[in-house]
């Protein structure tokens, strides 16, 4: 599955690369910051990269796939990394200035490790949990530059991505 997950999302960034020379179709990538995505429930941060088609002057479609930067505590290690699909509707529009309202869907992947010993004995193994949620914020597009807020359902947060499109 995992094999299959990572295929898509290289499939999808190699044709939005392929196909970067048309200016409906944008690409690009930033930081994240969840509210939710530590071990101890605190915040962490994630690399983000995306594409854009732009259906018309309304709406786009934005698939995006966000790899959360591992952490740790003590002996185990949280790893986290999410799949969305999501569509965008430009509600305001001031020369190269945009905002958006946005709605999708995510699939979101967690996996806990443990690994260390318990009253004497060696213990090790792990979870891995998966979840299709919904993503519901608000962006903007400024030139090159893009900053977007959302909840999502899966990992129960908020999120807020910076970066830049081309």
């Amino acid at each position: 599955m995992k094999k299959i997950l990572f295929v898509i999302v290289i499939m999808t960034m190699v044709s939005t690369v392929s196909f970067g020379q048309n200016e409906n179709i944008h690409y690009g990538g930033g930081l994240t910051l969840g509210t939710d995505w530590s071990i101890d429930g605190g915040m962490g941060v994630g690399i983000n990269l995306r594409g854009e088609y732009e259906i018309n002057e309304d709406w786009s479609i934005t698939p995006g796939f966000t790899f959360v930067f591992p952490s740790s505590e003590a002996d185990y290690k949280l790893t986290q990394w999410q799949l969305n699909a999501d569509a965008h509707y430009y509600f305001h529009e001031e020369g190269e200035f945009k905002i958006y309202g946005l709605a999708g869907l995510n699939y979101s992947h967690t996996k806990l490790k443990y690994d260390g010993t318990n009253s004497n004995y060696v213990l090790w193994g792990e979870i891995n949990d998966s979840e299709v949620g919904i993503d519901l914020g608000v962006g903007t597009n400024y030139n090159m530059f893009f900053g977007e807020l959302k909840y999502d359902t899966a990992f129960e947060q908020l999120g807020i991505t910076v970066g830049v499109r081309f």
